[in-house]
Order: C-alpha cells, then sequence, then structure tokens
C-alpha cells in the first residue's frame, strides 16, 4: 500500500471535493436528508461539501403547514451554488426570468404559473412573461372534475411539456406533477400503513354502496355497512366530499401483476362498538330517561334507536301511560321521535327493555316476551349480509374455523372461503396455524340467520368478483388504474 505525504493527501482531497462539487450541476435533480430547519431555511445533506438550502416556504402546505421534519429524505433540483450552500428549489417561483422557463422544460423542474383564461380545449396560464397553455386534462388530478371558473385567477405548480419557439409555443401540465406527488406518497404510506391503523382521511367521492377516502395519497373504500353502527343506513346520509373522517384499516391489497391497490375502511370501527362502551356510562343506567327514534313495530311493540348501534324495545304494554294500547301502530310510526326510560338492560343479550315517557309505576319490571315473541326479536338483531366484522377464533375443526361474532353469535368460517381450500397435510397444518385460538380476524357475513351465520374472507369475495365479472358491480372511474375498491370486493353478495 502507498503511503500519502502531507502534500499528496491534500492534492487528493481538493481533487474529491472538486469532484463531489461539478457532480451537483445547476438544474440537476438531487436527494438529500433534512438536517436543520430554521424560520426561514431548510438544510439538506445532499453529500457536497456544503449543505443545500431550500426556502421553508417551499416546503409548506396550503395551510402553512411544513410538509416535512428532520431526518425525511427530500428530492430537490439545484440551482447553483452560493457561499452559505447549494441553492435548492422543488419550484420555480413566479419571479422567474424567460431563460428559466426553458431550463425548467429541460430539466423538468416544476415552475408556478397563474391560470389567466379559459381557451379552447384548455387554459391560458402566465409563466414569467410569457403565456403557456395547459389543456383540460391535465390541470388537475385525475377523476377531479370541477367547473373551469373555479380555476381561472388561482395560481398552481406546473410541469412543462413542451418548449418551442423561445417559449412562445408553452404546454404545461398540473396533473403530470400531481401524479408524481401522489406516487411519493403513496410510497411513504406503503411504508407506514398497517392492518388495524386508526388514521384521518377526507372523503373524496360518496356512492351508494360506500365513499372513498382519501389517506393522503391513498384511497381507501369504507362500504356503507361500515359507516355507522345503525341499521338501513345510506352513504350520502352518512357522509360528504369533503368530510374529514376518522377510519380504521380493516385489510390492505397493494395489488401488483396488472391488479389495482385495494384498501377496505371503516368509520364505525374507528369509533368503537358502542355495546362495548354503554355498560360504563351512566346514561345507560336503570331509570335514566332517553330520546330516541322509533325504527320498527311489530305486534308485541316498537324498536327505538337511542343512539347508532343502540336499540331498545318498548313493549306494547308500556306504550300507553293511560289507556291500554292494543297494536303499537295506534300510538306510534316509524321515523318518530319518542322520550323513554330505561327499564332494564341485559349486556349479555345486548337488549335493553323501554317505556315511553315515564313508567306508570314505580320500579316497574319490564314485560317477558313470549317464545315466538323472543325469536322474531333475534331475527331483527341478525347480522346484515355483507357486514364486516372483527371476531375471536373461538375453535378449529378441519372444516373450519369457528368465530365469536361481537353481537354474541358465533360464525363459521368454512376452509372453502380461505385460501387453504384444496386439502392435503400441507395445507391442514397452515390452516390451523393460520388461524391459531384466541386470535383476532377479520370476517365478512355471507349469510345470516337465528340458527346460523356463515362468514367468508374479502379476498375470498375478491377472487369470486375476478372469476365472474358479469356478476359483480364494478366500480369505474375513467383514467384511474391505480385504486379498486369495497364495490367490486361485496359485488357477488345480495346487500
Amino acid at each position: 500500500m502507498t503511503e500519502l505525504n502531507g502534500k499528496d493527501f491534500n492534492d487528493v482531497m481538493e481533487r474529491g471535493l472538486n469532484q463531489l462539487t461539478t457532480t451537483i450541476r445547476t438544474g440537476a435533480k438531487v436527494k438529500g436528508t433534512i438536517t436543520m430547519i430554521g424560520k426561514s431555511t431548510v438544510f439538506v445533506d445532499v453529500g457536497a461539501r456544503m449543505d443545500g438550502i431550500i426556502d421553508r416556504i417551499d416546503l409548506e402546505n396550503n395551510k402553512g403547514e411544513l410538509k416535512y421534519k428532520v431526518g425525511d429524505t427530500i428530492e430537490a433540483f439545484c440551482m447553483g451554488w452560493t457561499d452559505d450552500g447549494i441553492k435548492l428549489t422543488v419550484k420555480m417561483g413566479g419571479d422567474m426570468v424567460d431563460s428559466s422557463v426553458e431550463q425548467a422544460f429541460q430539466d423538468q423542474i416544476p415552475i408556478e404559473g397563474k391560470v389567466l383564461s379559459e381557451r379552447k380545449g384548455g387554459f391560458g396560464v402566465q409563466v414569467a412573461s410569457v403565456e403557456g397553455f395547459c389543456p383540460f386534462s391535465q390541470m388537475d388530478a385525475r377523476g377531479v372534475k370541477k367547473e373551469p371558473a373555479e380555476y381561472i385567477g388561482q395560481t398552481y405548480t406546473f410541469l412543462v411539456t413542451e418548449y418551442g419557439e423561445d417559449g412562445r409555443n408553452l404546454v404545461l401540465s398540473r396533473r403530470k406533477l400531481l401524479d408524481q406527488e401522489a406516487a411519493k406518497d403513496r410510497e411513504r404510506l406503503r411504508d407506514s400503513l398497517r392492518e388495524g391503523d386508526v388514521m384521518t382521511g377526507t372523503v373524496v367521492k360518496v356512492m351508494d354502496f360506500g365513499a372513498f377516502v382519501d389517506l393522503g395519497g391513498i384511497e381507501g373504500m369504507v362500504h356503507v355497512s361500515q359507516m355507522s353502527w345503525g341499521r338501513n343506513v345510506k352513504a350520502e346520509d352518512c357522509v360528504k366530499v369533503g368530510d374529514e373522517v376518522q377510519v380504521k384499516i380493516l385489510s390492505i391489497d397493494w395489488g401488483g401483476d396488472g391488479k389495482r391497490e385495494r384498501i377496505s375502511l371503516s368509520i364505525k370501527q374507528a369509533l368503537g362498538d358502542p355495546w362495548e362502551r354503554i355498560p360504563h356510562e351512566l346514561g345507560y343506567a336503570v331509570g335514566i330517561k332517553r330520546h330516541g327514534k322509533v325504527t320498527r313495530l311489530t305486534d308485541f311493540g316498537a324498536f327505538i334507536e337511542i343512539e347508532p348501534g343502540i336499540e331498545g324495545l318498548a313493549h306494547v304494554s308500556q306504550l300507553g301511560q293511560t289507556e291500554r294500547v292494543d297494536k303499537p301502530s295506534d300510538v306510534l310510526k316509524e321515523g318518530e321521535e319518542v322520550d323513554v326510560t330505561i327499564l332494564a338492560i341485559d349486556f349479555d343479550k345486548r337488549r335493553i327493555s323501554l317505556c315511553i315517557g315515564d313508567p306508570i309505576v314505580k320500579e316497574e319490571k319490564p314485560a317477558k316476551l313470549t317464545a315466538e315473541q323472543e325469536k322474531e326479536v333475534e331475527e331483527i338483531q341478525l347480522l346484515d349480509t355483507g357486514e364486516v366484522l372483527e371476531g375471536k377464533v373461538a375453535r378449529l375443526q378441519p372444516f373450519g374455523v369457528f368465530v365469536d361474532l361481537p353481537n354474541g353469535q358465533t360464525g363459521l368460517l368454512h376452509v372453502s372461503q380461505t385460501p387453504f381450500a384444496r386439502a392435503g397435510a400441507a395445507s391442514t397444518r397452515a390452516f390451523y396455524k393460520a388461524y391459531p385460538i384466541g386470535s383476532t380476524i377479520q370476517v365478512v357475513v355471507r349469510e345470516a340467520s337465528r340458527d346460523r351465520v356463515s362468514l367468508t374472507l374479502a379476498e375470498t369475495l375478491e377472487t369470486e368478483r375476478e372469476q365472474n365479472r358479469t356478476e359483480s358491480m364494478d366500480v369505474k372511474d375513467e383514467g384511474d388504474a391505480n385504486f379498486g375498491s369495497l364495490g367490486d370486493l361485496f359485488g357477488g353478495l345480495k346487500l
């Protein structure tokens, strides 16, 4: 090994530093790590002898919030060298000169432009001293539909896709840039999202079968059965576009091999099962008065919703204080709001006995139901087909998994509904290993009756949909190839 004297060593170091300097040319795209965040400047280690510096305002969102933190990796463009460091930018500002527009085109550096007017096929956009053109299809992200007037006067960031005639022929795309940013957001989320996580998202689309929720770069689907603990709800009654909602991630399928990403979400499970909460609330003690809505009338009484997911039964004998009521429909109608008093609560059966108004007799006990009436109550409390639930594995048999469900029933996930449908010693061992007793499992109600609940898995329904597309309910969003939904997932069920 050759030894270096002091002069040789200095020469080598100088050549190394010069090499670092020349590898980052003006306009080059660089990647670095944020090392410090100041009041107006963000410092980035880009592997050179000087730190990169970015104006903090360039990294803030439209709410003035910084999108990054120390330690985050960031991509930017080199704008030149100064005594303070390597000047970096994530976009060129509105005060650029015309020569910078050509550089932005050559190096694909984002630039700012102001939308001036609507033109045939698109918009006129002011960039520096020239006016460029942005086609309608390139003004916003895939699937976003706004009136052209909503863009006029706004300043956005674009990519230059065509540059000619010294800038007189300038074509811009905001969508291409948004797609790139969305791809980066998706990569970040792929590393951080986990099944079971509860997070905040924004509703971006509402349809009959559910809602699409943006999780910050990736969209997920909340099926209508997962919107509320209440029964027979409509998606449009639960959420609207622009709402911020808390959701629990039920399952994640990142796709691949031509398949689209699918993330299934639940709003109601993010809120928690109300029956697990109410035993600890004073508002559900015997004798407490509550306000509710009549949801169903039977010959023997009225079912009254106190809050979504919590219904009580007012027996026909508890509907009138001064006179006997023969039929609940004589004094009540579905949808009517009433004041009730709690007479008794059975947490094991998830039942609440109510009376309308005040009880006639102090400490009055709830009326007993006949065996036939008990059966009818059980039928009303049955699970909905297509409902996504979280249960616990109770026991295993070679033919399937018995799962304890939140409503107190036990359902069967038959082996044919699992990835281990084919017989064989190896698959049997894997089957038992996949569903340990006491573990939590996400299941979908396939069929439900008083005596039997058949379960399946979300991925099993998806496989069936792929095998028979003509019987599926396919969600179509033109131009969006990155996202699927639980609308696909439940296509084979009668909801």
